[in-house]
């Protein structure tokens, strides 16, 4: 019987932990036109992010997105750094173990980026992030200046999500 019940709370979880993503997406859906509203527009100068943001384009950053929404891996941020705004994808949060040389980039154990030139003048570093810590880096590995050069971003450093274009 009690063998039962723990397969009834685990299913019970399970579909809590179902429904409220589907219910996190909802909202965000609800609140997308409010997002876009509260966001602000930024012209992108670089090209730490080309392809996927290039050089020109002008991007939406909004601050409301995070007070509702954790900060999550992928996510592409604009952040303050050394009195500019930096457009960037979080790649590591608090607790992740980011090792990283010249050629690859391996978070808690897992390769994730594998090129044949991360940046030239990356020195093997391997940094475990604290708490309100985020490795971030651009998409353009070779040009962009990020995490592996200045190390990790706090979170009072990010200005909000990127909405998109």
């Amino acid at each position: 019987m009690n063998e039962m019940n723990n397969k009834d709370i685990t299913i019970r979880s399970n579909n809590n932990r179902i429904l409220l993503s589907r219910l996190n997406g909802l909202t965000n859906r609800i609140l997308l036109p409010i997002y876009y509203l509260t966001a602000n527009r930024f012209r992108v100068i670089g090209q730490s992010m080309e392809p996927v943001i290039n050089d020109g384009e002008q991007v939406f950053i909004t601050k409301m997105y995070y007070k509702m929404n954790k900060i999550k891996r992928n996510d592409i941020i604009g952040l303050y750094k050394d009195h500019k705004i930096e457009i960037k994808r979080i790649i590591g949060i608090p607790k992740d173990r980011i090792s990283i040389n010249q050629y690859s980039l391996v978070r808690n154990g897992t390769e994730i980026i594998n090129t044949s030139s991360i940046q030239h003048e990356i020195q093997n570093k391997e940094i475990i992030l604290r708490n309100e810590e985020f490795f971030v880096m651009g998409e353009n590995y070779s040009k962009s200046v990020d995490s592996r050069n200045y190390g990790p971003i706090k979170k009072n450093q990010i200005i909000g999500k990127v909405l998109g274009r």
